[in-house]
């Protein structure tokens, strides 16, 4: 395997390390059983809000569950065609193999910094507006371009001068 596909697969599993720790892998399926329970419980909807937040907890984990195990999978998929194609000298496959790769390691990543951010984002949108109220120029700009992005399907009309050769 080249060097560079070797540190695509380091960093792929470097994000499904970070992932399985944010999201306590070890425990998941144990909590993800509880939920389950606790969503044929006859008086869940007693109390509509407690149950929509369980069920938006659950669909949460579930989601994160499958996110995790697809890449994990993918990846061992596409280490298991490169390992063919080097064994029966198909460049095509090992060449399609790493693309595929590529491809996954930015998935990943992605992932990993949305795991990272997980549950902090009102945080950091709270210290942004505080910041920008209190004069930060920098803050005061994200806060506006999240509020009223510039907008890009507007048309903007202005006047040229008559051209005088094509």
């Amino acid at each position: 395997m080249r060097a560079e596909t070797q540190n695509n697969v380091d960093a792929i599993q470097k994000s499904l390390n970070l992932l399985a720790q944010r999201m306590d892998y070890e425990t998941a399926r144990y909590r993800l059983e509880e939920f389950d329970a606790r969503v044929e419980d006859p008086t869940l909807w007693d109390d509509p809000d407690a149950a929509q937040k369980l069920m938006r907890d659950r669909q949460v984990l579930v989601d994160t569950l499958t996110m995790h195990d697809t890449i994990k999978q993918e990846l061992a998929d596409n280490i298991e065609l490169i390992e063919m194609g080097e064994m029966e000298g198909d460049a095509d496959i090992i060449t399609e193999a790493e693309e595929a790769l590529k491809s996954l390691r930015d998935k990943a990543a992605q992932k990993e910094l949305e795991a990272l951010l997980d549950g902090e984002a009102e945080a950091l949108t709270r210290k942004a507006i505080d910041l920008a109220l209190a004069g930060d120029g920098a803050a005061l700009r994200l806060c506006l371009e999240r509020i009223a992005p510039p907008r890009r399907d507007a048309p903007v009309a202005f006047n040229l001068p008559p051209m005088q050769t094509a």
